[in-house]
């Protein structure tokens, strides 16, 4: 296969392993997250690909699922599951974790905030819903 149009090579970057996930931001359109196979989610800024990473979530496991990400409406926050079943909050900036929890046996596939919600205090975790092969799930973590 032939990659065609404006392919910039100086601004590639590489993942550990595989990508499986990729989530732009809208308030800071110049960001975007992506996650990789072995479980690896970063921020990256397109400006500045060389300098690598500008932010990292530790603690995400997986080693072979396509695992969706999710960032809430006032992108403070990112939510990932693994596959170790287990549900990650991470704040956006500063990457520091802020929930974790197996709640499920399976890997979520599908996480979304709802629209218009939310709170302006700064700690406040608006919930969101997770989708897994077992159901639907809502998640609140006040």
């Amino acid at each position: 296969m032939q990659v065609r149009g404006n392919v910039h090579h100086t601004r590639s970057m590489f993942m550990p392993s595989s990508v499986s996930c990729l989530v732009a931001l809208n308030l800071y359109d110049q960001y975007f997250l992506a996650s990789s196979m072995d479980g690896t989610v970063r921020l990256y800024d397109h400006r500045l690909t060389q300098r690598g990473a500008v932010q990292m979530y530790e603690g995400n496991f997986n080693s072979h699922t396509r695992i969706q990400m999710g960032v809430d409406p006032s992108e403070r926050f990112v939510m990932s599951g693994g596959e170790d079943f287990y549900l990650r909050v991470w704040r956006l900036k500063s990457g520091e974790m802020l929930y974790e929890n197996k709640f499920m046996n399976s890997v979520p596939s599908v996480l979304c905030w709802p629209r218009g919600g939310g709170s302006n205090r700064r700690d406040y975790f608006p919930g969101a819903w997770l989708g897994s092969r077992e159901g639907l799930f809502y998640v609140n973590t006040s």
